[in-house]
């Protein structure tokens, strides 16, 4: 099976969550009776909801939650326990639906309608609410005796409009107005308070524009992910160092579009900036702010990784290995793939495939060693492979499942198969 072409290697879930997933990430506010509520959302690519609740009170409560289907769902928390809550759109308004249980087990529950601030910042004044439900008054979950500290910003989450840099993958680059970033392992997600979809710009480790070309023919595929994405026309120069291409088919069944300039950097590798959103939402923005991204993103020689963290290249020493198969427009196909982790900095990877796709290295034709570092923590970081011909690579890393001993390199699921065999 042709895992996906590699000039758009990335997530197959990011992808589906940048087509069809629900924006919440942003400030909202809710003002009655002299009281203002102040909702501060943020969300990942996982789609991964955190943020606060707070009023002009002084009171202030902790949220965390998912979201499935386009709703977001999940507890709201103080000193003084916790509430579950839910909330979705309904057009411009946010309905934040609290439910409280109590101890006999009788719930009751108080929709808010709240208000998306047009800046989509924290306001300068932000204190929290009191009392208990009353009526026809703005209220909250049980008042908690002191406040609960609010979850730290992220270092990751540039703000709208200013340039962002990152010396590791030795780009810079300008979003768009109106659209915020954040950073999720060698990824940037881009969304928007005003546009659905989402805008990501990621690493590609391709040599030249004829490479480039080759894979972008193929389209988006992703067989796990039941995507595919194929060219709508030839695809075309953008400057002299990428080329540009818009993408229409489905993913998980329903139809969408995309838009993508892959650019080559004067150091090796380079980036892709890819725009994508279900087919009704698409317009001719869309590819007009990947060329924005594009003409003002600038290169860098990446600074080298910082030290490797000894600790996790003992706790996540081992062989892992991964399999898929299926079939695909031009007939049925299988990739393999393994990967040692030595915990003396040894690292070897080999694949072997039947269609176009690439191996995890990304630098081998059927496999090699090379030596690896790593920086993160035992759920989630940055994994830094060094070839024999002073090539680097950098790959993100997720923990999916610790029981399982199942882990995302780069986005591909691998299971954990045993001690490294390291010599």
């Amino acid at each position: 099976m042709r895992k996906a072409s590699v000039f758009f290697f990335f997530l197959g879930l990011l992808l589906v969550a940048a087509v069809f997933g629900q924006n919440y990430r942003g400030t909202y506010t809710l003002t009655s009776e002299g009281v203002t509520l102040t909702l501060v959302l943020d969300q990942d690519a996982a789609g991964r909801i955190s943020g606060t609740l707070s009023s002009s009170k002084g009171t202030r409560f902790r949220l965390e939650g998912t979201i499935q289907e386009g709703i977001a769902t999940g507890n709201c928390s103080g000193d003084s326990g916790q509430s579950y809550f839910e909330a979705e759109f309904e057009g411009s308004k946010l309905i934040f639906t609290l439910v409280e249980v109590k101890a006999g087990g009788e719930g009751s529950s108080r929709s808010l309608e709240f208000i998306r601030s047009a800046s989509g910042t924290k306001p300068a004044s932000q204190a929290s609410s009191a009392s208990g439900p009353t009526q026809g008054a703005v209220s909250q979950p049980a008042s908690p005796k002191t406040p609960a500290p609010a979850p730290a910003p992220s270092p990751q989450a540039p703000a709208a409009g200013k340039r962002v840099s990152d010396p590791g993958l030795g780009i810079s680059f300008l979003p768009p107005a109106g659209w915020i970033g954040q950073k999720q392992g060698e990824v940037f997600i881009l969304g928007s308070n005003t546009y659905k979809g989402f805008i990501l710009i990621q690493p590609h480790s391709f040599s030249n524009l004829s490479q480039m070309a080759q894979e972008a023919g193929q389209g988006i595929v992703e067989e796990e992910a039941d995507i595919q994405l194929l060219p709508t026309a030839a695809l075309q120069a953008f400057g002299s160092n990428g080329l540009s291409g818009e993408f229409s088919g489905t993913v998980q069944g329903r139809q969408a579009k995309a838009f993508a300039i892959g650019l080559i950097s004067p150091n090796g590798g380079g980036v892709t900036v890819l725009a994508t959103v279900e087919a009704g939402s698409y317009t001719n923005a869309y590819p007009g702010f990947v060329r924005s991204i594009a003409s003002g993103l600038t290169f860098a020689a990446p600074q080298p990784a910082g030290p490797s963290d000894s600790g996790l290249l003992k706790y996540f020493a081992g062989e892992y290995y991964s399999y898929s198969s299926g079939s695909t427009i031009s007939g049925g196909a299988g990739t393999e793939r393994s990967v040692t982790l030595c915990p003396d900095g040894l690292f070897r990877d080999s694949y072997e495939f039947s269609a176009s796709g690439s191996g995890w290295g990304g630098a081998a034709s059927q496999g090699g060693a090379a030596r690896w570092s790593i920086q993160g923590d035992q759920r989630r970081g940055v994994i830094v492979v060094t070839y024999a011909n002073g090539q680097t690579k950098r790959f993100s890393y997720q923990v999916v499942s610790k029981d399982e001993g199942t882990i995302l390199f780069d986005g591909v699921r691998f299971a954990y198969a045993g001690a490294p065999k390291c010599r």
